[in-house]
């Protein structure tokens, strides 16, 4: 059933401003942070635990002929080796393509397990997997997907292909007949490193004959559950997965977070003790896999008047060894391949394709900041090329609402895009900018200004389930305690869910106290990720607070002989709108629930409002809803050594009903950070599979002193109907634009398309020179 939250929050509360949401509070979790008393997973070392250490192919296609554990099992302190014969249940954590053992008979990147060690210390696991003797048979190896497709070389024997996907609307050979403009690149993106402070880890503790406690270092417990229960052969309700803090994630966390608490536990069941596995900071750089790197043709055509009439999207991702979450951004960059704007005619064709490269993971933006970086670099092309400015040719053609998308699913509402481009542009002063980077400058310094703009659905893509779940129980003294599905990795999703249910309530946001995420107590959350923390899980949090407070109202009116339409609850008092003596506190309410057996306690369960499109042409509505965001970015170049500094960035988001502003600010700062790191500085390097810089050392990430000034940031509040007040997410959508806007802005500042990303100093270096030899011999 269709519930339109915010109207139903919007009647609850008599039309009346709100007392909590849309206010700053204090992060439920940010007392435990500040004073060191936060436990991340490492922090549960126990005594006499059991340590767990990883051994690795060092080749990136290679057959296990043989393991010889005599030598290992001679170290002292070595309790056992574990391979792929000794898993119990599947030795399968696929995670949406069943290709991937969690002990593997056969390498098919550099660092795929082939054997686990376990000692009584890190050091002696660390000595006995030294001394683990493995035969292997090396074979070909292919790093190039395009070649990958093109070869006899098998890496996996169902598929040269891990995924593909289609969008089919109206007909793109007829529009392009029709159109004045066309503009087709190439554009290629590279692969970034989460860079996290916290490496992968998770501690097993067998609590009886077929039971286990799990705590790890992943964002999706549930999913993290069933794998774990898989490989064990055992079931659901025998694993419980325990989150802890968490020590950033952006997706990391999302797709190692079961391969790595199957670890702990295969050794802990194993053995019948605790065990735990930390990763090093080397096997978490070496090893973690990455943002998957794209290769995308696309095509763009436009009338005259400047309106988009067709694009044409052919794109391959390299998606490592195993497929992983390939499959999931795969499609998501399919899904918003036609940008922010409305285009009738599309055809859009990916594939993912193995290599034996690393796996690829699910990272903030999930395949959008790729397809993206080709949507927006188009539209500036084509605004060139019709002689228009880019933020009017943008706003010609945005979304409204009433639009389609290319999947041809109806936006009716909260899609503020078009205001959002116009008030960005207006802080930014983007015509007298523009005007003054476009005159003639001088010296050894070149400075421009660039637009992009992005959007991203909110939840799962619409290729699998989405829900969550949650728990609001009223205790004797008036004071609350919520639990949900959702983890908290630092984005203060779980304090708005506070400050959510406090407001329902009506009690002040320091009665409710949230609880540890527990698989044992929370219906199947899904995972942590794609915006969906806030829309869906907020949204369960809410519909759990609705069913308890209309539960009190009706009390109230029966103990007041009043109607339910006349209660009102406000700052932890209940009272009679139309006899506000008559009052009562929200202790002494909770009393009386107790005493008269009301039940106390309700859970909120909410399926994603969305629907699956099909797979032969790509209609459908694969998001419930989606935010949008824009960023400008003001840069200046240095001719002589090709170093970028941005200068100034200017974001904004439509991002509906904003819970916390300044941990939005914060989210939205952060995001421009990652951006900036992604467009200029962060680069994998790799040679025959192998990463090249897995350091923080050699892998360079943006530090505060790059952190360009940062404006006030631009929000419009498109509230979404069916989320509880109107919430949408906003964790991703700040770092899409942001690389996109600097490409742009670097084009006005030198002359210069670029169509590879990252742009580093050495890049954009042979570019001026490039360009200088040119110019001189012309």
């Amino acid at each position: 059933m269709d519930i339109e939250y915010l109207e139903e929050v919007k009647k609850l509360l008599h039309g009346q401003s709100y007392k909590v949401v849309g206010t700053d509070v204090k992060r439920v979790d940010s007392l435990e942070k500040v004073t060191g008393m936060a436990k991340y997973a490492a922090d549960y070392l126990m005594e006499k635990v059991l340590h767990v250490k990883a051994v690795r192919s060092p080749y990136a296609h290679a057959l296990v002929k043989r393991i010889d554990k005599a030598s290992a099992l001679k170290v002292p302190g070595v309790e056992a080796v574990i391979t792929a014969q000794d898993v119990p249940g599947e030795n399968q954590i696929g995670y949406l393509v069943d290709d991937q053992p969690i002990i593997t008979p056969k390498a098919r990147y550099i660092g795929d397990i082939v054997a686990l060690v376990v000692a009584r210390d890190e050091r002696t696991a660390w000595q006995g997997a030294d001394q683990l003797r493995v035969e292997y048979e090396e074979l070909p190896a292919i790093f190039d997907p395009r070649e990958a497709l093109n070869n006899d070389i098998k890496i996996h024997d169902h598929s040269k292909i891990a995924t593909e996907v289609k969008i089919l609307k109206g007909n793109v050979e007829e529009a392009f007949r029709h159109c004045d403009v066309i503009v087709e690149r190439v554009y290629r993106t590279g692969s970034q490193d989460h860079a996290y402070l916290e490496p992968e880890a998770a501690v097993a503790i067998p609590t009886g004959v077929r039971s286990v406690n799990v705590i790890g270092t992943t964002q999706n417990p549930f999913r993290t559950r069933h794998t774990v229960a898989r490989v064990l052969g055992w079931k659901d309700s025998d694993v419980t997965i325990m989150t802890p803090y968490i020590g950033g994630g952006f997706g990391g966390k999302d797709t190692y977070g079961p391969l790595i608490c199957s670890l702990a536990t295969l050794a802990a069941v194993k053995l019948g003790r605790p065990a735990m596995i930390v990763y090093s900071r080397y096997e978490s750089f070496a090893y973690r896999f990455k943002r998957g790197p794209f290769e995308i043709s696309y095509k763009t055509g436009a009338t005259k008047d400047g309106k988009v009439r067709a694009i044409q999207v052919d794109y391959i991702v390299d998606a490592g060894g195993y497929a992983t979450w390939s499959v999931g951004f795969t499609k998501r960059a399919a899904y918003h391949a036609t940008g922010v704007y409305e285009v009738g005619n599309v055809k859009v064709e990916g594939y993912a394709v193995y290599t034996n490269n690393l796996p690829n993971a699910a990272f903030n933006g999930f395949g959008n900041p790729q397809m993206l970086f080709a949507a927006e670099s188009q539209m500036d092309l084509m605004a060139e090329a019709l002689k228009m400015d880019p933020v009017e040719f943008r706003l010609k053609n945005a979304l409204v609402p009433g639009s389609r998308t290319g999947t041809n699913q109806l936006l009716d509402h909260a899609v503020g895009i078009k205001e959002l481009i116009q008030k960005v542009a207006d802080q930014a002063n983007w015509k007298g900018k523009r005007t003054q980077y476009g005159s003639e400058q001088k010296g050894n310094k070149r400075r421009g200004v660039g637009v992009g703009c992005s959007w991203h659905g909110c939840g799962t893509t619409g290729f699998k389930r989405d829900w969550a779940g949650a728990s609001v129980i009223v205790n004797p003294d008036g004071s609350v305690s919520y639990a949900t599905g959702i983890v908290e990795i630092g984005q203060g999703t779980i304090t708005s869910h506070a400050m959510m249910v406090a407001e329902v309530l009506g009690v002040p946001f320091d009665q409710i106290r949230v609880g540890a995420n527990n698989t044992a107590t929370m219906p199947d959350s899904g995972e942590t990720h794609a915006q969906r923390g806030t829309i869906i899980g907020g949204t369960a949090a809410v519909d759990a607070a609705l069913k308890l407070r209309k539960r009190m109202n009706k009390l109230v009116a029966e103990m007041w002989e009043c109607s339910e339409d006349d209660v009102a609850f406000e700052n932890g008092e209940t009272y009679n709108l139309k006899n506000p003596k008559q009052r009562i506190g929200f202790q002494d309410l909770a009393w009386e629930m107790y005493m008269r057996g009301i039940t106390p306690a309700e859970y909120g369960f909410i399926k994603a409002r969305r629907g699956y499109p099909d797979p032969e042409t790509g209609q459908g509505d694969p998001y419930a809803a989606y935010t949008f965001g824009c960023t400008i970015a003001e840069v200046e170049v240095d001719l002589e050594t090709g170093q970028v500094n941005v200068l100034r960035l200017i974001p904004g988001v439509a991002a509906g009903k904003i819970i916390q502003p300044a941990v939005v600010k914060g989210q939205v700062y952060g995001c421009g950070m990652l951006g900036l790191g992604f467009a200029t500085i962060e680069r994998v390097l790799r040679k025959d599979g192998r990463m090249l810089n897995p350091s923080y050392t050699d892998y360079l990430i943006p530090t505060i002193k790059d952190m360009p000034e940062m404006a006030d940031l631009v929000v419009v509040e498109d509230e979404y109907k069916f989320s509880g007040f109107g919430a949408k997410g906003v964790g991703e959508i700040a770092f899409i634009a942001t690389p996109l806007a600097i490409v742009n802005a670097l084009n006005q500042a030198l002359g210069i398309r670029f169509y590879d990303m990252p742009l580093d100093m050495e890049k954009i270096y042979f570019a001026i020179r490039e360009k200088k030899s040119h110019g001189s011999r012309s």
